[in-house]
């Protein structure tokens, strides 16, 4: 590790001690000298390069920054928290499984069908030891609880960032760019609080790709809990373990700056890690028939169909507007609308330049590595349909390479002894970061308004409602699974059938429609919003040939009363929803 009386060149080939720069500015300007190619180095030399590069150096290890930035880490999503109180639907889903599990009944979304309706084991077992600890009925508190842990994860991230960004010799405008995209992430901040394992994912990778630049070499424990706790955090943990591993590998000399991963290193790291993972692959493979958990088997149906031809041309893809990475510094779910689109176009540029940014000449060694995971990890994201709390551990990789990208932006400006130039990068560093931090306090608004109108007033309301009318064993078709599904304790059907494997089993057969889903299950209970009767053509008269409107829930005037509403139309698809009633249904008293 570099001490904190010298200095790595960010190529990572020199160290100079920080005594011999007052000499080297002293000696001046030196001769053009011959570069290791036969060419001449440009400006005054390397000596006087370097010593100014040096100049934009300052001590950023100091303890007080460092804390500053973890306590920001711990706090930015709780605050997120308390401004917003949002709880996501998919947490609501998995924490119906956690609170069967405390209550006896099993890790099962319905008693007596075992059905792995989450996708994340540490997802759902933590909700499930929150919940044991608050008890049951005390959503609040358990969740809470779930939030503490998860921010910690993200500040042990951020320690882990600080400390080998220092060891990299990442200068201050490079970490400000890293932190300042990081912190200010709404994508992190809310999904690391609304009760999904967002926080504990970050934290995992950037665990793995820490240990990975380690200058002192890879420890096979740390690489090992790296890649058990990926798995224990998503299934396809793997493909982020593997993105990230691939750069080591890469065939030629070893780069500068950070020793080769030796392949027996990997190996055993690998092996042990798959044994940390294996009690729960068995059991959930003994438990559930399957160690491949169901909601990826009904997610499968959504997959984006694309062929070899398409990606090969990612590349040309990660270019122009379309790519698997527009969402990385995008809001979640932009597509719908309501967003301004020189911010779109400023997200996909900064989006592009860190998937391509390994191909620049010059790069330090690590920035290139962590581009050349992201490029790597598109060929992914654009396989799948792509959901927004898939993104953080990209977008953390995104501003690792994005902050190396500026800071050898700064050194070559200052090298140079171009003002403007330094300017320039300066000023581009400081107006990212200042559109990330206007974009989170956009989302945090719009997700205020979404808790307190979309779910509060609706879809909770919808499922208590459901709870109080329906009988004991009735059956209700949506897609909505969440807050519906958890408040009503009902039988669901839902699309595209995450806790009913005889609906993706259908829609993967060619039942697609909601017509044809909703004749072949007849339901006693339907709850689809307007926009859904229009998209999936179902008639008013096909409608009342079989079902009653028995309930409206509109919230659509709340919103209107809003007249600061970024990303409006995605909030306005789920303020009404209809709730239909069969008509020879004749429900028993419970």
């Amino acid at each position: 590790m570099i001490g904190p009386a010298e200095r790595r060149y960010p190529g990572g080939s020199l160290v100079v001690p920080a005594g011999a720069l007052t000499a080297a500015v002293a000696r001046g300007p030196c001769p053009r000298s011959v570069g290791p190619a036969g060419g001449t180095d440009r400006g005054s030399g390397l000596r006087r390069g370097v010593s100014r590069a040096l100049l934009l150096r300052p001590d950023m290890n100091g303890p007080i920054r460092k804390w500053l930035l973890v306590s920001l880490a711990f706090l930015v999503p709780l605050g997120f928290a308390c401004f917003t109180s949002h709880i996501w639907e998919d947490y609501l889903i998995t924490l119906r499984s956690s609170r069967n599990l405390v209550a006896g009944q099993g890790l099962v979304f319905n008693p007596g069908e075992f059905v792995q309706t989450f996708t994340s084991p540490l997802g759902v077992l933590a909700p499930a030891f929150c919940t044991w600890i608050c008890g049951i009925g005390h959503e609040t508190a358990a969740i809470w609880l779930f939030r503490l842990a998860s921010a910690a994860a993200l500040a042990g991230a951020a320690l882990l960032l600080w400390r080998r960004s220092g060891d990299l010799a990442l200068g201050r405008f490079g970490r400000f760019v890293l932190f300042g995209l990081l912190l200010a992430d709404p994508k992190l901040a809310d999904f690391a609080s609304n009760g999904m394992e967002t926080g504990f994912l970050v934290l995992f990778t950037v665990l793995l790709w820490s240990e990975l630049e380690a200058p002192a070499g890879s420890r096979v424990s740390v690489l090992a809990l790296a890649f058990a706790g990926l798995m224990w955090t998503r299934p396809d943990g793997f493909v982020l373990a593997g993105a990230l591993v691939l750069p080591h590998l890469w065939p030629g000399r070893p780069e500068s700056g950070a020793p080769r991963v030796g392949r027996r290193t990997l190996g055993r790291a690998a092996l042990l890690g798959g044994l940390f993972y294996a009690p729960w692959f068995f059991w959930s493979w003994s438990y559930y028939g399957s160690p491949v958990p169901h909601t990826i088997v009904a997610k499968a149906a959504l997959a984006p169909t694309s062929d070899w031809l398409n990606r090969l041309l990612l590349p040309l893809r990660l270019v122009g507007h379309g790519s698997p990475l527009d969402d990385l510094f995008l809001p979640a779910y932009w597509r719908a609308g309501g967003w301004p689109s020189a911010g779109i176009d400023f997200a996909h540029v900064i989006g592009a330049l860190a998937a391509l940014a390994w191909l620049l000449p010059g790069l330090p060694a690590a920035g290139r590595r962590a581009s050349l995971t992201l490029f790597i990890g598109a060929f992914y994201l654009g396989s799948i349909h792509l959901y927004p709390w898939y993104l953080p551990p990209w977008t953390a990789l995104a501003a690792v390479a994005l902050a190396f990208v500026v800071d050898a932006a700064a050194v070559r400006a200052a090298a140079a002894g171009r003002r403007w130039w330094r300017a320039a990068v300066i000023a581009t560093a400081m107006l990212t970061v200042a559109l990330q931090i206007t974009l989170f306090l956009c989302v945090a608004w719009q997700v205020r308004i979404q808790q307190r109108v979309i779910e509060d007033q609706g879809r909770h309301v919808i499922g208590e409602w459901l709870h109080e009318q329906a009988a004991t064993g009735d059956r209700v078709f949506l897609e909505p699974l969440g807050y519906i599904g958890y408040y009503s304790q009902l039988k669901t059907y839902d699309v595209p059938g995450l806790s009913a494997p005889e609906v993706s089993l259908a829609m993967r057969s060619g039942v697609k429609t909601y017509a044809d889903l909703i004749t072949r299950f007849n339901p006693e209970w339907l709850v689809l919003r307007p926009g859904e009767l229009q998209r999936e053509g179902i008639s008013r008269e096909w409608m009342l040939a079989r079902y009653r409107l028995a309930k409206t829930v509109d919230n659509s005037l709340q919103l209107r009363a809003v007249n600061f509403l970024p990303g409006r139309p995605w909030l306005e698809w789920d303020a009404r929803f209809l709730v239909f009633e069969r008509l020879d249904h004749r429900p028993l008293p419970r």
